[in-house]
């Protein structure tokens, strides 16, 4: 066996396992995120706290959960176990919060009558989740699923090597052999290694995702005959605005039908009703206050353990002191700076491309699909090529702060910015094309139908691209502010995210708690009091 075949094998073998890995958690996380989504749409009380902690957590980066799963998995748990259970713990939260928010909406839109008409026939809760929860919930899971599986393949390749101290922990896959081509600079396996990542990618879209947006299509309707064929609108609009309209169409049958029934046959009838009313039912209430202790009983566990991993001392020795708050401010008001320059590079980049592709009717399926394989590459596998031959270019004209800091823009543009484009390109692919026409028969000038039209259609979509690139973005920054490859050290000099990567890798995970604590407040606190205000505001005022 040659040297080259050997290294084809470690790579198809290390993509091989990474990808069972990210589909077998994406599995579990569309299990728990039916459960969860349904529990909050169906029960009072699970909505009033799954759907606030959902949101919450959605806002807060993946990478903030890094700490804790340092010091309750690697260091608590231990072993291979432990380092495995880490990675899988950090990928679900990559996964889940958007499922369960999909969930959830797609349930609360079915129609009341659906469930009223479940109550008269005394339809079980089996049947229930497999004719009309799940039917229902498909769409926006499959819709959901390819960016959550390249949030889940960015955070794989972080996670399967993890250096504490003097300590490195790793499984096997793509991140941990990716770690290694960068130690050793091994240029042919990194080439290599993103090749096979690529065309694995291409795979996984045409192969599974692909056929699962072909199923989901089996649970829309087309919504009105008159509306052009070509234009596609978003599957979770589509299917709840459908559904409706086909509920009230059949529901004056359906209860004619009923009625018929208890007057042709009045004992049947009577002996069916006897039947669903002989069964054990739970009232509502006592539903409500179950189901809310047991999920405030988990969130005590939670906390309590999230407290023993070091959180309660972190408080202690870190977050009361004065100098660490300061230091942590400026730190802050870095890796601010950087994300506004993203974001703004985002802006002029995602929103021009999204908008022309979805005026010029370029195919939804092709144009996302193209996408979708290009910003699934795991940035933190590009990271060494750029820094290994950018670096050295830009230094002798820039110096290296600044060479650095472009690294560092380029890996956070890349972590985040297709959230973005996507979200805009489906506002406009979404516009009714009764507008369209109206606009073409006006003969409005390019100008007019922007400012008219195209803006007030993306402004929400925007707000809702901008909320999640906005958490994937300090993902980014941990990746690139600081790293060791070939032996060398690189880093920026101050960022919120460098003091995380500084601590961890001196082993200080109590600091790293800390720093772990201010960021989660922080972000959340910018999330509510700018992202969704702008939210609130963009649906009120921009809305077709």
């Amino acid at each position: 066996m040659t040297d080259a075949t050997g290294l084809f094998i470690t790579i198809f073998t290390a993509v091989l396992v990474t990808f069972l890995r990210i589909w077998f958690l994406m599995l579990i996380s569309v299990l728990l995120a039916l459960v969860l989504g349904i529990l909050a749409a169906r029960v009072r009380t699970a909505g009033a706290i799954i759907v606030p902690i959902t949101n919450v957590l959605q806002a807060v980066p993946v990478i903030s959960f890094f700490p804790i799963i340092l010091v309750f998995f690697i260091v608590r748990i231990g072993g291979g176990l432990g380092v495995e259970l880490a990675t899988d713990f950090l990928i679900i939260t990559a996964l889940i919060w958007n499922l369960i928010l999909g969930v959830y909406e797609a349930i609360i839109h079915i129609p009341e009558q659906y469930h009223q008409v479940s109550r008269v026939f005394g339809i079980g809760l089996w049947n229930k989740l497999s004719n009309l929860y799940l039917p229902a919930s498909f769409p926006m899971i499959v819709s959901n699923i390819m960016p959550s599986f390249a949030s889940g393949l960015f955070y794989v390749t972080l996670s399967e090597v993890i250096s504490v101290g003097s300590q490195t922990y790793s499984v096997f896959g793509v991140g941990s052999i990716a770690i290694q081509f960068a130690d050793s600079l091994n240029y042919s396996g990194m080439y290599l290694l993103i090749l096979t990542l690529v065309v694995g990618i291409a795979l996984n879209f045409y192969l599974i995702i692909n056929p699962l947006i072909n199923r989901a299509e089996r649970y829309s309707f087309q919504l009105e005959a008159m509306e052009a064929p070509a234009v596609r609108k978003r599957e979770p609009n589509v299917f709840v605005s459908a559904m409706s309209q086909r509920v009230t169409e059949i529901l004056s049958t359906g209860r004619n039908t009923i009625a018929s029934l208890n007057r042709i046959l009045p004992g049947s009838a009577r002996r069916s009703q006897e039947q669903v009313k002989g069964r054990v039912r739970i009232s509502d209430r006592t539903i409500n206050v179950v189901v809310g202790t047991i999920l405030l009983l988990i969130i005590g566990l939670s906390i309590y353990f999230i407290a023993q991993s070091g959180f309660k001392e972190a408080f202690t020795t870190y977050l009361i002191k004065l100098e660490f708050l300061q230091k942590m401010i400026v730190g802050t008001l870095y890796d601010l700076l950087r994300i506004a320059i993203v974001y703004l590079l985002s802006l002029v980049t995602m929103v021009p491309l999204a908008i022309a592709l979805g005026r010029r009717k370029v195919s939804g399926r092709f144009t996302t699909g193209i996408f979708q394989i290009v910003y699934s590459i795991p940035a933190p596998i590009l990271f060494p090529l750029i820094v290994l031959f950018l670096t050295p270019s830009l230094s002798g004209v820039t110096g290296y702060e600044i060479a650095f800091n472009v690294n560092v823009i380029i890996i956070t543009f890349l972590s985040a910015a297709a959230y973005i484009f996507f979200n805009v390109y489906g506002a406009v692919l979404s516009i009714p094309s009764e507008l369209k026409v109206i606009s073409r028969t006006f003969k409005l000038s390019w100008a007019m139908e922007m400012r008219n039209l195209v803006i007030p259609a993306i402004i929400p979509a925007l707000i809702t691209g901008s909320m999640a690139a906005f958490g994937s973005y300090w993902g980014g920054l941990m990746v690139a502010e600081y790293a060791v490859i070939g032996g060398k050290q690189y880093s920026v000099s101050n960022g919120l995210m460098l003091f995380i990567d500084q601590a961890i890798y001196g082993g200080n995970l109590i600091m790293a708690d800390a720093i772990d604590m201010f960021m989660v407040v922080v972000i959340v606190l910018i999330s509510y009091l700018l992202w969704m205000r702008l939210y609130s505001y963009s649906k009120k005022r921009y809305t077709l």
